[in-house]
């Protein structure tokens, strides 16, 4: 019996539908205050991101183990700032999980606020959401992908179509205007920002799992980006033209009001159901990552012996270990306030990526002049420029985050050192 493998389609769905969630569909309401500099932040953005998603196509390639970032920085920088890469990352996945589930909180609340507002049902909603999409995962990996592959064109389909229709309603003159740009608000933008990218190196985590590795990874992770970030500039474009900025900020539901001024009543309900089933449903491939990277970690003695356990499937235990964790941080943080959790989640989410990125792309530049030798002549061309692009993205994004933000993540960091200790004493 031939073991299953990641095809094409559903390495590209798993990119795209991790970062396509909390991200897009709120970010419109968060960025509203940045006028047309948030146009701007999203086309810079997308740059970054792009180079970034070549930076790791290239690294699926030259190291083709599972573990993306972790696995990357590991081989490069040893086992330290391997671990250290694999705790921020494994954190940040359960953060961003929660995000998404206080994010599908926040959408339900624009039609079902007394449902929100009574602990017990918003709780029960929430730690379901969580189980179900668990469950799936330790079913095995062709029941997730099949899953991710159902959630990823629910999510998808909507924000099409109204970006399609909307350019036939929106008020453009609102929307290219650039007089006033202020150009130091990127940096506040920028933790929104990146985490409606957040993801992009998702088909990278189980890269032996994936049928053709050093083909499908960087189609997929190239291809997710580009339709990611084509659907992100034009929603955002459309709900700028469509919705006055006064509108936009005091938004809970960007997409939701700017269908309804479009389609009335029942565009309405249509972005309301599949908005909440495109939320919770992201939550399928971050609990499949939240597994998959400690596994890694665990093969080589990095993490605790109890994540290189798998069930029947050979799914890891780390998934359910992932969940637990989720969902009492669910349950600690509930209700107190669902936009300022919101952002909490996303800018720890966020920083505690940002470094497995940032040494990634440190990794890429050292193994791009070690193997420089086996490079084509394009390739010693355009590498150093796609290198220093993600450098200067991603390091730009660390220093705009703010000094409040780089102290919880030197903390979240800091934290790791007695564990890696305990661990290599074990």
């Amino acid at each position: 019996m031939n073991k299953f493998k990641i095809g094409p389609f559903r390495a590209t769905a798993l990119v795209a539908g991790n970062m396509i969630g909390s991200g897009i569909l709120v970010a419109p309401a968060l960025l509203a205050p940045y006028g047309q500099m948030s146009l701007i932040g999203w086309i810079l953005t997308t740059i970054g991101a792009l180079a970034l998603a070549l930076i790791f196509s290239k690294l699926a390639i030259w190291i083709p183990n599972s573990g993306g970032p972790y696995t990357y920085v590991k081989h490069v920088f040893g086992d330290f700032v391997g671990f250290q890469m694999a705790w921020g990352y494994w954190i940040s996945s359960w953060c961003g999980s929660v995000s998404l589930l206080v994010g599908t909180l926040e959408y339900i609340s624009v039609f079902a606020p007394e449902f929100v507002s009574n602990t017990t049902y918003s709780m029960i909603f929430g730690l379901s959401m969580i189980w179900l999409f668990t469950y799936f995962n330790i079913r095995g990996l062709k029941e997730t992908t099949f899953v991710g592959i159902i959630v990823f064109l629910i999510k998808v389909v909507p924000l099409v179509l109204i970006a399609a229709v909307g350019i036939f309603y929106a008020d453009f003159s609102r929307v290219f205007t650039f007089e006033k740009c202020d150009w130091s608000s990127l940096g506040s933008m920028s933790t929104v920002l990146l985490w409606a990218f957040i993801g992009l190196e998702s088909a990278t985590i189980p890269s032996e799992e994936v049928e053709n590795p050093q083909t499908t990874i960087p189609v997929a992770t190239i291809a997710g980006v580009l339709l990611t970030a084509t659907i992100y500039i034009l929603g955002a474009i459309v709900i700028t033209g469509v919705l006055p900025q006064a509108e936009l900020i005091k938004s809970a539901a960007p997409y939701v009001d700017s269908a309804s001024k479009i389609c009335g009543r029942p565009g309405y309900l249509f972005m309301i159901i599949t908005g909440i089933i495109g939320l919770a449903g992201s939550l399928n491939g971050w609990i499949l990552i939240q597994g998959q990277v400690p596994y890694a970690a665990a093969k080589e003695g990095l993490f605790p012996a109890v994540f290189l356990k798998t069930n029947k499937n050979g799914v890891p235990r780390g998934v359910v270990i992932g969940s637990v964790l989720m969902s009492v941080m669910f349950i600690m943080t509930h209700q107190e306030s669902l936009v300022k959790n919101l952002r909490l989640f996303i800018d720890i989410a966020v920083l505690a990526m940002l470094l497995p990125y940032f040494y990634s792309v440190i990794a890429y530049g050292y193994l791009a002049v070690v193997k420089r030798d086996e490079l084509s002549r394009t390739e010693k061309f355009f590498m150093p420029i796609i290198g220093f692009i993600a450098f200067l993205y991603s390091f730009i994004l660390i220093v705009g985050a703010g000094r409040e933000l780089i102290y919880l993540c030197f903390l979240i960091f800091l934290l790791s050192v007695p564990f890696y200790c305990f661990i290599k004493k074990k």
